[in-house]
């Protein structure tokens, strides 16, 4: 795919995203791939085909995958196989994305740079990264700003870098990190009533933790933390 083909398939979507209700199917195969999606308005998607639980199928090496939701009720449902630099960046409320990068061992996650930003309320994320210790070297990003989100996070990775910023109340985090080489967590939050389950474990590597959040629940409306590290030892896990 030469460079002009590259611009040609890029602005087509961005002209296809004018209206709402638009829905875009992707199947592509090849390295070098720059792929931006813009989409104003609710009701949108992104997907594979009419049918719901279709994925999209990206498949290739340096591939460049951008983002951007504008309103609600809007669907990302994908898969990724290959390195790739992922940009979402949604605003509103009520979206659903479902990503799936290399989660069926396709040793195809290596060196992934992603950067997923939700703003809004009600919305969520399904993402799973890699299988079997394939996803090398990955760098997340993410920021939730808004109340009632949801993210259920699955990385398999040696060496991984999370960083992760939430503020807002009824939030809820579930995130599961393994892999061989060490795992690296950050998160910050701001809000209350939050529901936090963290499970981060390796093979007899380093891993390590930091958790810096500013908030309440009361008696009717828990906020609770619930933290599980091993490495390859035993863990009793979250009630």
């Amino acid at each position: 795919m030469n460079a002009k083909q590259k611009l040609t398939f890029v602005m087509m979507f961005l002209i296809g995203s004018a209206y709402a209700d638009n829905e875009i199917y992707i199947d592509q195969v090849g390295d070098e791939a720059i792929i931006e999606i813009v989409q104003d308005g609710s009701g949108n998607k992104v997907g594979g085909s009419a049918s719901d639980d279709t994925k999209f199928l990206l498949d290739g090496d340096s591939m460049d995958f951008n983002v951007n939701f504008s309103g609600g009720s809007n669907n990302l449902i994908g898969k990724i196989i290959g390195t790739s630099t992922v940009d979402i960046d949604v605003s509103g409320s009520s979206n659903d994305l479902f990503l799936d990068v290399d989660k069926e061992n396709a040793y195809g996650a290596t060196d992934g740079d992603f950067v997923i930003d939700l703003t809004g309320s009600s919305n969520e994320l399904d993402l799973d990264v890699g299988s079997l210790d394939t996803a090398n070297d990955l760098d997340f990003d993410m920021i939730v700003d808004g109340d009632f989100n949801t993210a259920d996070i699955n990385i398999d990775a040696s060496s991984l870098t999370f960083n992760m910023d939430m503020a807002g109340d009824n939030n809820n985090l579930l995130y599961n990190g393994s892999g061989y080489d060490g795992h690296e967590f950050v998160l910050t939050g701001l809000g209350s009533y939050w529901d936090i389950e963290i499970n981060q474990e390796s093979t007899l590597q380093t891993d390590s933790l930091e958790i810096e959040y500013d908030g309440s629940g009361t008696s009717t409306t828990d906020a609770t933390i619930c933290i599980t590290q091993s490495d390859s030892g035993s863990s009793t896990g979250c009630e």
